[in-house]
């Protein structure tokens, strides 16, 4: 699994703050929902959640990296660079949640949940079983990262082996459209 997909697939967990359907979208954000939406980032702790989960995000693509070289062992010198990168990445993820982030977070979910829908989701949050299930979700993702990137992998190399023929085929019927691309020597 590429990290960026990783990445979006934790993200994606930590941050959905409950499973209810949305309602429908509007053009106008009503300042009752943003107020709301505002109060359920900080029920949810997003910043807390990625400040936990980015050192196992961290762990696992280390590992997944490791594992590209014979018995899992990268070389010395570049595994202590792969993962000085790793973990400014990944390991720091929480520094992009800044309060203008948090705020377009909440926008979002202002234009599709309710001013009602969002107190409700924000008071579930606060469930005993929620704030658990907060707490433990950085050690369950630090167990299921393993599992997920193997899971992925046949998949991942399937897809970036697609997407390279059908580019590959779409620039030799299109040569003109090979300077769009950002690394044209690539194709």
């Amino acid at each position: 699994m590429s990290l960026r997909i990783t990445l979006a697939l934790v993200m994606a967990v930590a941050a959905v703050p409950a499973m209810a359907a949305p309602a429908a979208s509007s053009a106008q954000t009503d300042p009752a929902a943003l107020a709301a939406a505002r109060d359920l980032m900080k029920a949810s702790d997003i910043v807390g959640q990625m400040k936990a989960l980015g050192p196992s995000m961290a762990a696992a693509a280390e590992q997944q990296m490791r594992d590209m070289f014979t018995d899992s062992k990268m070389p010395d010198g570049l595994q202590s660079q792969i993962n000085a990168a790793v973990k400014s990445h990944l390991g720091s993820m929480d520094s992009v949640f800044t309060p203008e982030l948090i705020d377009e977070m909440a926008s979002v979910y202002a234009r599709h949940y309710t001013a009602d829908e969002l107190r409700h989701i924000a008071t579930l949050m606060a469930d005993p079983v929620m704030v658990r299930f907060r707490q433990t979700t950085p050690a369950l993702m630090t167990d299921l990262m393993p599992a997920l990137m193997k899971a992925m992998q046949p998949r991942q190399r399937a897809f970036q082996t697609q997407i390279m023929t059908i580019v590959r085929d779409w620039i030799a019927q299109h040569p003109d459209d090979k300077a769009k691309l950002r690394s044209p020597q690539h194709s």
